[in-house]
């Protein structure tokens, strides 16, 4: 028999008895020992937890300040948001229409007058008050006015759709941009039936991006009668009208 193979034998006798410096209570001390960081370890973990869950939670409650980090953090727009005129100021801009009307056509008949409401805005002759329900423009309304033929009336309405612009020229015979000084273009168009100009139309876009477009029908848009061979008001004056310094638009 080898040395190695002696040695492991008396390892194999003695493999389950204690160490001759065997002591009970060391071994109990060890033991609690390790119960105790055992339970350290776990209320670390346990409070660590509960500091990530605060901090996911904190920035909900935390009040948004402007001298706060948070509240300088929140987005802001850089453009200003279009304030809505008033009922006063829509209407100064309508007696504004009305006015350089009757002193571009002094021929007209009676007082011209106008009445512009916010957003989409249809005349009833037959209701006591006008119908005005919110929608796409921004305003909108129309000015009275009554020449040799009759009264009738011309359309005015201002608007941030871009429609406006790309339908204009449809079905019309002429269309042109005429480019004015303040940096706004104004589109002309006009439709023909035969020699008689049924419809007439002027769209002035401002830097803003806000179109400020009058009409002038062979027909009273405000009621849908008054049928007549020629449109009462041509481009010219409307492009007057349109471009007038006194009208504020915006």
């Amino acid at each position: 028999m080898s040395e190695q193979e002696i040695r492991e034998g008396m390892l194999l006798a003695v493999w389950d008895e204690p160490p001759l410096d065997f002591d009970p209570d060391t071994l109990m001390r060890r033991v609690e020992q390790k119960k105790s960081r055992r339970r350290a370890l776990v209320a670390v973990g346990v409070a660590t937890a509960m500091i990530a869950v605060a901090s996911l939670a904190l920035p909900g409650l935390l009040p948004r300040d402007r001298d706060t980090q948070l509240g300088s953090e929140s987005p802001t727009s850089s453009s200003p948001t279009p304030v809505a005129k008033s009922e006063k100021e829509l209407q100064r801009i309508g007696d504004q229409l009305a006015q350089g009307l009757s002193h571009t056509m002094p021929n007209l008949k009676e007082q011209v007058y106008s009445v512009v409401r916010r957003g989409p805005y249809v005349h009833q002759p037959n209701t006591p008050t006008p119908v005005n329900q919110p929608g796409d423009p921004e305003f909108s309304g129309f000015v009275f006015l009554t020449d040799e033929i009759g009264p009738t009336s011309l359309q005015v309405i201002v608007t941030r759709n871009r429609s406006a612009e790309r339908f204009l020229c449809d079905g019309a015979t002429t269309c042109r941009d005429v480019q004015q000084k303040d940096g706004s273009t104004v589109t002309e168009a006009e439709t023909f039936e035969g020699p008689e100009v049924t419809k007439s139309v002027v769209l002035r876009k401002l830097p803003s991006g806000l179109y400020a477009q009058i009409t002038s029908l062979n027909y009273n848009p405000a009621t849908g009668s008054g049928l007549r061979q020629m449109v009462p008001v041509r481009v010219g004056v409307l492009t007057t009208l349109v471009t007038d310094p006194n009208v504020h638009w915006e």
